[in-house]
Formats: C-alpha cells, structure tokens, sequence
C-alpha cells in the first residue's frame, strides 16, 4: 500500500514537473523573442506559419495560430509595416491575399527559431547525453499519444523549427 502511495505520488510530483518546467520554457523563449525581436508570441507564430507556408491565405494562418480571422488580419498588418511580411493578391481570388515573408522576415524567422533552439538546448544540457536522450524519447511517445487531431499538430507545431523536426522523425505527424 505504501509503495502504490509513493508512486502515484511520483506521478502527481513528475505532472506538476512537467507543468512547470512548460511555464519555464514558454516565459523564457517569449521573454527573448520580446527583448531580442520585439516580437509577441502570436507574431512569432504567423512568421513561422508564413515562413513554413509561402503564399498562404490570412485564415489558413489563423487556424494555425488559433486567431480570430480579424485578429489575424491587425496581427500580420502590424508585421506588413514592420517590413517582416508582404501582402500580394492571389492570382484566383482577386480578393484574397497571399503572405509571403520579406527578405528582413526571413531573417528574423531564423532569429526566433535559434532563440527558441538555445533556451531549449541550454535546459537539455543540464542533463547528461543519455538522460537527455531518454527525456527526448518521452516527450516524443507523449505528444505521439496526446496531440490527436491534424488541427491540433498544426496548433501545437506553430513555432517548430523543421529544420530539427523533419516530417519522418516528427512524433506528431506519425498520426
């Protein structure tokens, strides 16, 4: 009985972990991206959504990013006029629009995703090699088994860098 006890205390202490070392990574990549690249998460994700899809339309970006369409719309006018991203019309659809980074966006999409890479790499190095490579094995079997739907995969992978995450090794897409 006792044992049982400590083992699902074990379980309770490894979920608040998890929970937390989530909050750890999340507020030091945004924190970076806000002081090195001004830029707001939700920026950072229309980049990478525009960077991973050029050409894409302002709603396919939104469901990506979880967005209203309007909210989109401000969020990528505001990233038009910083010069990060370019409104061109689509050749079909006069009145719809295709979103293409600029040559400073290009830039600045690598900027994030190294950001996002040293945070995650400096944490992982704490770690000796073979606990790192057990921790990467478990995240991968967790988000294999917890991100069920399409939507959801394109939702949690809106800042991925699939320069690390190629389609044949990504837990996710293995859906």
């Amino acid at each position: 009985m006792g044992q049982d006890k400590a083992k699902s205390g074990d379980a309770a202490a490894a979920s608040n972990w998890l929970g937390t070392l989530a909050v750890l990574i999340q507020d030091r990549v945004e924190a970076r991206w806000q002081a090195e690249l001004d830029l707001s998460p939700m920026s950072a994700a229309a980049l990478v959504q525009i960077e991973q899809e050029p050409g894409a339309a302002i709603e396919p970006v939104a469901t990506r990013i979880g967005l209203s369409h309007s909210a989109t719309v401000r969020l990528v006018d505001k990233l038009v006029a910083r010069d990060l991203v370019a409104k061109d019309r689509a050749r079909n659809d006069q009145r719809a629009q295709s979103l293409k980074l600029t040559k400073a966006g290009r830039r600045v999409a690598a900027q994030l995703h190294q950001i996002r890479n040293r945070v995650t790499d400096d944490l992982l190095g704490l770690l000796p090699p073979a606990e790192g490579a057990a921790l990467g094995k478990s995240i991968a079997a967790i988000l294999h088994r917890a991100v069920t739907t399409k939507r959801e995969g394109d939702q949690v992978c809106r800042v991925c860098d699939e320069g690390r995450c190629r389609e044949e090794i990504c837990p996710i897409q293995a859906m």
